[in-house]
């Protein structure tokens, strides 16, 4: 065991939250010391204050019972109990926009590859040592007996010194697959390197199907966190990353490789979709468009349904596209979700129709209504529909720039008819 003297005046400066959360925190540790019981920070806050990074979310960890406090803790801070997991763990809202994790120190053990673990209260070194990497596995005591000193029982010092990602241990990916994917996010984010110990456990992760074993659910929130807790600016290296080492293709996906220019189409989309249109949209972006890597990514039956017939019909229609009417192609790009729309202009052949349905036509619609029609003198049904395509088209080659115009077409559409 390394015990580094750090005093809380000073490791606390570099903890950026905000103030019902630092008055959490201080009343915590009184509780806890008042009680004889060890209250830690484990994980991303020590990691980031050691880093000179400001350290927004906190890791409060408990050995011992979290009852002993919980109430005291409530009633005297306001905050309000959101969850109690499985996992030992606690959430809890400080105000509107604050919450606030409590964990229990635990002991972790996975019945098989994949798993979610089981879980039972264990002391702070059962709680390090259940960690993914090792300069996560540091912790910084807030009361006796490690009170202002940061604990390394797994090399996490060095390692952060080295700027090395480097798991506790070689099966580690073995039990819990979504490790890798933390480790990427991570690596990237820190600007560290792989140890060779990453490279060793995906390898034995990988002769044990442990990655295709992983639910599609837990995979997909990986993916979630890609966009969502990393800046934009490193979801290329992130992509990188994860098609050097393989790993989409290790948890069964027909993967796609985007070239440089395509994430500035992933920029437009986050600005334009909303969150979880974004988010199927990434999914979509790291794939090729399949029904196994569809169903893989958690899209929903009725989701694959749409993705599948709407590419085959455009890629159907694609050899003959310029021979196709104007309407028709508008019509048809109409069906597709906006998400898959924004997948489709990744590959060129799309690209500038989508551009142009997106700047000009989709918004080119008739002025007149059914109602005005049927006004005009055409009956209702199919030949309503039929007229307010035709409207349509022409205003899309440019004609027809007011409503008097659609009507004046109107009336000489009912005329040759006549």
């Amino acid at each position: 065991m390394i015990l580094l003297e750090y005093p809380w005046i000073d490791f606390r400066k570099g903890l950026k939250v905000s103030s019902e959360t630092f008055q959490f925190l201080e009343r915590a540790r009184a509780l806890a010391k008042r009680e004889g019981l060890f209250l830690y920070l484990a994980g991303g806050p020590v990691r980031d204050v050691l880093l000179g990074r400001d350290s927004k979310d906190l890791d409060l960890v408990l050995e011992g019972d979290w009852k002993l406090l919980l109430n005291s803790l409530i009633r005297e801070t306001g905050a309000s109990l959101l969850l109690k997991s499985q996992f030992l763990t606690f959430k809890l809202a400080l105000n509107f926009i604050s919450t606030l994790d409590l964990v229990t120190a635990r002991k972790e053990v996975y019945p098989y590859p994949a798993s979610l673990p089981e879980v039972k209260p264990g002391t702070f070194e059962d709680d390090i040592r259940r960690r993914d990497f090792t300069v996560n596995a540091l912790i910084y005591g807030l009361t006796p007996p490690y009170e202002e000193k940061i604990i390394d029982l797994v090399g996490g010092l060095k390692d952060l010194e080295n700027r090395v990602m480097r798991p506790l241990h070689i099966h580690s990916f073995v039990e819990d697959p979504t490790r890798a994917f933390r480790g990427i996010r991570y690596k990237v984010r820190l600007n560290f390197s792989f140890g060779c110990e990453f490279l060793k456990a995906l390898k034995i992760a990988e002769e044990s199907s442990s990655f295709r074993r992983l639910s599609s659910s837990r995979l997909v929130n990986e993916l979630k966190l890609f966009i969502n807790k990393e800046a934009p600016e490193c979801l290329p290296s992130l992509c990188e990353e994860l098609n050097t080492l393989g790993l989409l293709q290790l948890v069964g996906l027909l993967i796609r490789k985007p070239k440089q220019s395509d994430f500035s189409i992933l920029d437009r989309a986050r600005g334009r979709l909303s969150s979880e249109s974004f988010e199927k949209f990434f999914r979509l972006f790291l794939i090729e468009i399949d029904e196994s890597s569809l169903r893989r990514l958690a899209f929903s039956e009725r989701e694959i349904t749409i993705i599948l017939r709407n590419v085959k019909a455009l890629r159907e229609l694609k050899k003959n596209w310029k021979n196709i009417s104007l309407v028709e192609r508008v019509e048809l790009l109409e069906k597709s979700p906006d998400y898959l729309l924004f997948r489709l202009s990744l590959e060129e052949e799309w690209r500038e129709d989508i551009k142009a349905f997106w700047e000009k036509w989709q918004s080119i619609k008739p002025e007149l209504t059914g109602q005005d029609l049927i006004a005009l003198g055409l009956s209702e049904g199919r030949e309503i529909g039929f007229v307010l395509k035709r409207i349509r088209e022409e205003k899309l080659k440019g004609n027809l720039l007011s409503k008097e115009a659609e009507k004046e077409f109107v009336k000489n559409l009912i005329f040759q008819r006549c």
